[in-house]
């Protein structure tokens, strides 16, 4: 096969001289011909497969969809949907698309808290924590980090200093001698 192409090749081509340029620019022109046959076949090709993956991608949404609303699988998660869709104003309508009014009513009845209008709040005792006068630093640690928490009971009387420069930080320490601050050291 390849003997008899190379064959009709030598056989168009001339000998020597004036006709060999023009059938340079034969051959060549014959090629970009080819190439932009080629390069048409290739996007076909790019198109028919972004559109075979376009829909894949759509069937695979409405069977998400249909197994997400229309099936117990997702229990949980389509109560979730439903509660929130129903309790904003603007939004109810991501609801009421896919389930139909009975399957909504059913949901928000099943979430509802029920009131029970017989207790009695006055045996309720809420103890409050005792607040301690303390400052307390306490070490905290994580993965990549060290810190320090300090707890400070009354914040007015904290006061921000940056102690950066030597100045400021002799300052700082002489600050704290004065005021007997427990945690300097």
């Amino acid at each position: 096969m390849k003997q008899n192409t190379i064959e009709r090749k030598e056989q168009k081509r001339p000998k020597r001289g004036y006709g060999l340029d023009k059938y340079y620019e034969e051959e060549r022109i014959e090629r970009e011909k080819k190439e932009a046959k080629n390069k048409k076949k290739k996007i076909k090709k790019r198109i028919f497969l972004c559109l075979k993956i376009l829909i894949a991608l759509i069937i695979l949404g409405i069977i998400g969809i249909f197994l997400f609303f229309k099936t117990s699988l997702f229990q949980k998660y389509k109560e979730i949907w439903v509660q929130t869709a129903m309790t904003t104003m603007n939004h109810q309508y991501l609801a009421t698309w896919f389930l139909s009014d009975e399957e909504i009513a059913e949901i928000m009845k099943s979430l509802e808290v029920e009131n029970n209008e017989n207790s009695n709040s006055e045996n309720i005792v809420v103890e409050k924590p005792k607040e301690e006068k303390k400052i307390t630093v306490e070490k905290i640690t994580g993965k990549g980090y060290v810190g320090y928490v300090m707890t400070v009971p009354d914040a007015s009387k904290v006061k921000l200093v940056d102690g950066r420069q030597k100045r400021k930080r002799l300052k700082t320490k002489w600050n704290c001698k004065k005021t007997q601050c427990s945690w300097w050291n």
